[in-house]
């Protein structure tokens, strides 16, 4: 059995996705006065969308299920597949590097698109210059009915030429995990997710530690 943490690193100034999403603070505090002996502690300051994080439709609609009430039952050991599609600093993931992947995706499963962008997680090109998907690509993963969709890019669509198609994906129900990491780590055609999210209520989303299992 192999597991592979692809929850990408959380800490101090980290990239956010810009005003009014706050900047990420970890920074130690003090030790309280009144204790007589050395104690350690940290100050975290988050939004919803820090690092990876696990996302319901509630992003995009009133009537969205806040992220407390998605079963956690339903993201334990969760069947999963990775579809490797290698790509670069603002290229276009098409049906067609989908189809190459040979890849089986089932309804229910939880999928993720590895491109290979995770290697800039601590650059500043993050978010600004990842790959993104094509609205037909997006359509050929939403048809398959995933229950959870994922990916080591920060941003699905593109920001300068929108694609349109995140009203079908929350609309469909489906779940956004990202962004995440280490996804060239797993090989096997299937695998099992587990994704606990920071269980905090009134929320569409919140940071997320993420594994996938292989084999066992």
């Amino acid at each position: 059995m192999q597991i592979v943490d692809i929850t990408g690193p959380t800490y101090h100034g980290m990239w956010t996705y810009g005003s009014p999403y706050p900047e990420v603070v970890v920074e130690e505090i003090p030790a309280p006065e009144w204790i007589e002996f050395p104690t350690y502690s940290w100050r975290f300051e988050l939004g919803a969308q820090t690092g990876t994080y696990l996302e319901t439709s509630l992003h995009l609609w009133r009537e969205g299920p806040p992220l407390v009430d998605i079963p956690v039952e339903s993201l334990f050991m969760r069947d999963a597949v990775v579809v490797h599609v290698p790509k670069a600093a603002d290229e276009r993931i098409e049906v067609e590097d989908l189809e190459a992947s040979g890849v089986e995706v089932r309804k229910g499963d939880a999928v993720f698109v590895d491109t290979g962008w995770d290697a800039h997680w601590d650059q500043e090109d993050f978010v600004a210059a990842c790959p993104w998907f094509s609205h037909d690509a997006m359509c050929w993963i939403l048809d398959r009915e995933p229950f959870l969709m994922g990916g080591d890019m920060p941003r699905f669509d593109s920001w300068a030429d929108p694609q349109g198609f995140f009203g079908r994906f929350f609309r469909q129900g489906t779940l956004l995990l990202a962004p995440v990491v280490n996804l060239g780590q797993v090989t096997a055609p299937r695998c099992k997710l587990v994704a606990l999210p920071f269980k905090v209520t009134q929320s569409c989303a919140a940071p997320c530690r993420a594994l996938l299992i292989e084999g066992g």
